[in-house]
């Protein structure tokens, strides 16, 4: 009997945990929609610019300037430099809509945020001709004091907007990007070297561990630093990619949808490091160095 009315009050207190546990959840989740919903009232919103088509700033003493057509944005200084469209983007749907963490009501010498010499001073125009210049600040914890264009206001933002700028010009580069082939789906080789071709096909079994080993070399491929991007013809032989002097494989592959296609790959000389070769896919202007056990399973010169 006494155990019975023990379990009892176990589980009568056990439905009172439960009940003041979910009663908790509920009073939690409403606090919390509670505080989104005044955030969201108290937000304040600093800029709203839906079509930026120039960006320019300065950046560890380096200026950047990018600007916009038919929507493809492009470097102004040099138009033949493959922008990576993402990353522009990025930085367009940054400024264009910044919501304050608060808006100073009271303010003292712009000095003070640091905004009378800016850290970071951003010009936009929009599709209209609209200028809007932002300037940042101090840093103050995991924001930053911002102003713009008159610098009547004062804001603190958050700083996860300076990210979008913080890198060097290299990194805004779209590089080319390479199939994906393995030893499933490469179909054939051609290696033509000092005028003398050399073709591996799947369909002869005496040729599949050298075939096996060349897909081994091109799933591992990859572009690596990128030393030229718009090469001139008279430059391509300072990295043996010249037509006397390069190696050029042919490979046959199959894509996702089953058909047929064909990667042709340039291959210059070794670098100064004798680490990375000279690579360059057929037609483009850009060199690019590759590793050279990568290369070398590529042309099946591997150990």
């Amino acid at each position: 009997m006494k155990k019975h009315r023990s379990l009892l009050i176990l589980t009568g207190v056990l439905a009172v945990l439960v009940i003041v546990y979910l009663g908790l959840g509920s009073y939690n989740e409403k606090q919390e929609q509670k505080q989104a919903s005044e955030a969201e009232k108290n937000a304040v919103t600093v800029t709203d610019i839906s079509d930026i088509r120039e960006i320019s700033y300065q950046y560890e003493g380096n200026d950047f300037a990018f600007a916009k057509n038919d929507d493809v944005w492009y470097y102004t200084k040099d138009k033949e430099f493959p922008v990576a469209q993402s990353y522009i983007d990025a930085m367009a749907t940054a400024f264009g809509n910044i919501t304050a963490v608060r808006e100073l009501k009271e303010t003292d010498q712009l000095s003070d945020y640091g905004l009378e010499d800016p850290k970071y001073t951003i010009h936009l125009k929009d599709s209209e001709g609209t200028e809007t210049t932002l300037y940042f600040g101090n840093a103050v914890e995991d924001n930053y004091y911002m102003t713009l264009n008159d610098k009547e206001k004062v804001y603190t933002v958050s700083g996860t907007i300076l990210d979008t700028i913080s890198y060097e010009l290299n990194d805004f580069l779209q590089k080319e990007t390479l199939p994906s082939i393995g030893s499933t789906n490469l179909k054939k080789v051609t290696i033509t070297e000092n005028g003398k071709q050399t073709v591996y096909d799947s369909e002869e079994e005496s040729q599949k561990e050298d075939l096996t080993a060349i897909a081994g070399g091109f799933g591992a491929a990859s572009f690596g630093t990128c030393v030229e991007y718009a090469v001139k013809d008279e430059k391509l032989a300072s990295y043996g990619l010249d037509e006397a002097n390069k190696i050029k494989i042919e490979a046959v592959y199959e894509d996702d949808d089953k058909k047929e296609q064909t990667l042709t790959l340039n291959i210059g000389k070794l670098d100064e490091s004798g680490s990375y070769y000279y690579v360059q896919l057929d037609g483009s202007k850009m060199v690019y160095q590759m590793g050279k056990e990568v290369v070398e399973n590529m042309l099946n010169k591997g150990e």
